[in-house]
């Protein structure tokens, strides 16, 4: 169904370049959305993308998904004070759309986003484009095409599911130039691989393979080969988008804040969003399609 993608959906921006390794994830996307998202017409189907260049990131957008994709593949997609900035434009346009379902952050070239040692121009400017990107409702994809270390795993971090290729290493080596994680590293890293890990990714500069942090629930997904993290990027959408909107904000949710919660107050906040997602259109329709046999047409509210 991949493969074929690109011949069976039309897109309707003139001109319209796709970019980066995931230049064929959005006509899969398409796909995904006319096949298995009923609420979407034949008509809807040749779907417009909504392209806006940032400067040194580009964020496109469909109506139900968007790509944020690192631009400056030069540098290895250092996040430098320009970068960040163009990071929390996107997060903010993003924020603004209640109709998205979800985000796939990626990057052109080999690289997600490289450490820049003392070169990173990142270091004390104001932006923190990865609290950016923990703090969206929606969930969050990372669709690593390379390395991603220093500020780069910071802001894979921020995501909620990691996906990446075989040849993918991530780590923090700044402590060998006196420089210490800033936007989320040192928190986010031990709540996902456990303070053991964490600490000695943190204190050794240890360059950790992918084989390792799938091991280590760093990644969730490691693509068979490099060519296919577009294909399996396309089934995570499909299987995300799928479902309902609003349920999938209010998981995330609970899982998010449960994490700074006690259990009886983390029990609580789940009882409490399902209270709220059982008086939703998307629930009345998901009993709906259910009992009619057909496919559900989530419309998030």
């Amino acid at each position: 169904m991949v493969e074929r993608a690109q011949d069976l959906v039309k897109i309707g921006v003139s001109g319209l370049v796709f970019r980066g390794c995931l230049r064929d994830t959005f006509y899969a996307v398409f796909l995904v959305i006319k096949t298995q998202l009923s609420s979407v017409s034949k008509r809807e189907a040749d779907i417009a993308v909504e392209s806006i260049n940032l400067g040194p990131a580009i964020l496109e957008k469909t109506s139900a998904v968007a790509t944020l994709t690192l631009d400056r593949p030069n540098t290895g997609n250092q996040i430098d004070g320009e970068m960040a900035d163009a990071l929390g434009e996107a997060c903010r346009l993003v924020g603004e759309s209640d109709q998205l379902r979800l985000l796939v952050l990626t990057a052109n070239g080999d690289s997600f986003s490289i450490d820049g040692g003392s070169t990173n121009k990142w270091e004390g400017v104001p932006g923190n484009p990865a609290t950016h990107i923990a703090a969206l409702a929606m969930p969050v994809l990372v669709a690593l095409n390379g390395d991603a270390t220093g500020p780069g795993l910071e802001l894979a971090l921020a995501g909620d599911l990691r996906i990446c290729v075989p040849t993918a290493q991530f780590g923090f080596p700044g402590l060998s130039q006196g420089v210490l994680p800033q936007d989320g590293g040192t928190q986010r890293l031990p709540r996902l691989v456990g303070p053991a890990w964490a600490r000695d990714m943190l204190l050794t500069g240890r360059i950790v393979t992918a084989k390792n942090a799938l091991s280590i629930g760093l990644v969730n997904r490691v693509t068979e080969g490099p060519g296919q993290l577009a294909d399996s990027v396309a089934e995570l959408v499909a299987q995300i988008a799928g479902g309902s909107p609003l349920g999938a904000r209010y998981a995330k949710e609970a899982v998010v804040k449960g994490m700074d919660l006690s259990l009886d107050q983390g029990l609580g906040l789940e009882a409490d969003l399902n209270v709220i997602l059982q008086s939703t259109a998307d629930r009345a329709e998901g009993i709906k399609s259910f009992l009619e046999n057909r496919g559900s047409e989530f419309r998030g509210s």
